[in-house]
């Protein structure tokens, strides 16, 4: 085969900062859809499993580390993710990455989700999006003290403290079930495991009653990260992504 698949490391300039990706690059000639993998908070499972199965199927995939986090420079802040993608958005789609630009997913893990929803009621780019685990309602959840401290280890410039008062400010301002409106020419896809201990499924819930053309999987007996359920998901959310864009 001709441009066989690759990896390659990538820089994305964003505000005086330099953020880190890994582009899994589709093999074929021409430009290819893509999809976004955003991590979520921390950020420990990437979701790897899920960019070598969209790849396979043709697509590249981007695993953005956003400012702050996992190498990237610059201060990590919750609301700057949404930004962050956007300039990943940006990056890929300037023609220096065969990149179809009418072809662009996000897939988001937990904050990931969140971040997803609100990347894509700002910029039209992004088609399609898939929440796994994802937060929908900051009002109704909260981040405990022991769990927002354990995640600012991995994080320059915040504290846990800092994080849960970002979180409070934004389920204010920028709440994924207060932006469905905005969402409804892009293809919704909410994936959630029963037993999620980080993120309640009551979470999924809520979104859907906003967004009824969103498509709704629960996965009995799932957690988090989807500990036991990783051939479930990828089988779930690669066709799913596939068959939309």
């Amino acid at each position: 085969m001709s441009n066989p698949p690759g990896l390659d490391g990538i820089l994305i300039p964003h505000s005086g900062s330099k953020l880190l990706g890994v582009l899994y690059r589709a093999g074929g000639a021409g430009l290819h859809p893509t999809a976004l993998l955003l991590h979520g908070l921390p950020g420990l499972e990437k979701n790897s499993d899920i960019a070598y199965a969209l790849r396979d199927a043709g697509w590249n995939v981007l695993i953005l580390h956003y400012r702050g986090c996992w190498g990237s420079e610059g201060d990590y802040t919750l609301a700057g993710i949404p930004e962050d993608v956007r300039a990943a958005v940006d990056t890929i789609t300037s023609g220096d990455f065969p990149v179809d630009s009418n072809r662009i997913a996000a897939v988001g893990h937990g904050w990931g989700g969140w971040a997803a929803i609100i990347a894509a009621s700002r910029d039209p780019r992004i088609r399609a999006v898939v929440t796994l685990g994802g937060l929908s309602n900051l009002r109704t959840m909260s981040l405990s003290d022991e769990h927002a401290a354990d995640c600012a280890r991995f994080l320059r410039n915040i504290t846990g403290r800092g994080i849960q008062s970002q979180w409070r400010a934004l389920g204010a301002t920028y709440n994924p079930v207060d932006l469905m409106d905005l969402l409804k020419l892009c293809r919704l896809l909410v994936v959630h495991g029963t037993a999620d201990e980080v993120v309640p499924v009551s979470q999924a819930m809520e979104l859907e009653t906003q967004a009824p053309a969103a498509e709704i999987v629960l996965m009995e007996g799932a957690d988090h990260v989807f500990s036991q359920h990783r051939k479930q998901l990828v089988a779930t959310v690669v066709p799913w992504v596939t068959s939309k864009l």
